[in-house]
């Protein structure tokens, strides 16, 4: 019996031994030797991701797409009848582009106050989805906002050309409360063309990039100003303020080589208004020597001063 005791004595404690030498010890650490590392696995070579190349914005190419779509009727609501109508239809937004002084002096019931050269600045205040209507005093601010902001992508604004003129001398009625402007959705609009656009518009000079009146346009050109017609090929074809060159106001992108940068130059059309909605391309495609004549052909041959025909 002693002897199977010792042995069972033994074995106990050989076996106790063994787990022992299994086991780590109490605080975590490993006394046994250490573990084979996990097997890594490799991914297999694949094709390296393709480079992400950022699009080019092309400037030139927006802004032709806006000159080519400018509609029949050139944007505009040419007498205070139907502007009165359009006030009256889908209630519009009316936006007065005067500066302050002049709107809080008198402006058209209803019309929200932003200043020319704010426009970009509060887009949170032109709708897309709904008419918007524009007005100034004798319609060359409308004609610089209108093509500023259609070309920004508003193509639902129109302008009432007559202006605070038109709507005063038909004697309609006039307010001075001022039109808290409702908050729209801005929309994405490219960088590039948000930072041209806003440059020219809040940085026009005191009279709004007029050439002035007939006088001064003849001075201008003595003085070797180039003249560009943005008449139709007709138009031109009938007589022209030499030495104009043609450039119809839907084609200036495919024409800029005929345009120069070293010497003043002066667009006109046929009354001003398409003159007024050249100057916002002709500025943001780069050519900030070009001013206008708004009065235009219809000025020029009422001072009786000559014309060529080709």
């Amino acid at each position: 019996m002693t002897m199977i005791r010792r042995r069972i004595v033994i074995g106990l404690v050989l076996a106790l031994a063994l787990v022992a030498s299994a086991c780590g010890s109490d605080d975590g650490s490993d006394t046994t030797a250490a573990a084979p590392l996990a097997t890594t696995t490799v991914a297999p070579a694949t094709t390296a991701a393709p480079t992400t190349v950022a699009t080019t914005f092309d400037l030139v190419a927006a802004v032709a797409d806006y000159e080519s779509t400018i509609p029949e009727g050139w944007m505009s609501i040419g007498d205070t009848t139907a502007f009165k109508d359009a006030m009256t239809a889908g209630n519009p937004v009316v936006i007065d582009v005067r500066e302050v002084g002049e709107y809080e002096a008198g402006h058209v019931e209803g019309a929200i106050n932003i200043p020319l050269r704010t426009l970009s600045e509060n887009l949170d205040k032109i709708p897309t989805d709904q008419q918007v209507l524009i007005y100034c005093k004798s319609g060359w601010r409308a004609g610089l906002g209108t093509s500023s902001l259609r070309m920004l992508g508003y193509d639902n604004v129109l302008a009432y050309v007559p202006g605070w003129n038109g709507w005063t001398a038909a004697d309609e009625p006039v307010s001075t409360d001022a039109v808290t402007a409702a908050t729209f959705e801005v929309p994405t609009i490219e960088p590039e063309l948000f930072d041209a656009v806003n440059s020219f518009l809040t940085t026009i000079p005191e009279g709004w990039l007029t050439a002035g009146d007939a006088t001064a346009v003849q001075d201008a050109i003595a003085a070797d100003a180039a003249v560009i017609d943005i008449r139709s090929e007709g138009e031109y074809a009938d007589g022209y303020i030499a030495p104009a060159v043609n450039i119809v106001l839907r084609t200036i992108t495919d024409n800029m080589d005929q345009i120069p940068t070293d010497t003043q130059a002066i667009a006109y059309c046929k009354s001003g208004w398409r003159a007024s909605l050249s100057i916002p391309v002709f500025h943001v495609l780069g050519f900030d020597n070009v001013r206008g004549f708004s009065g235009s052909y219809l000025a020029w041959t009422d001072a009786g001063l000559p014309i060529e025909t080709p």
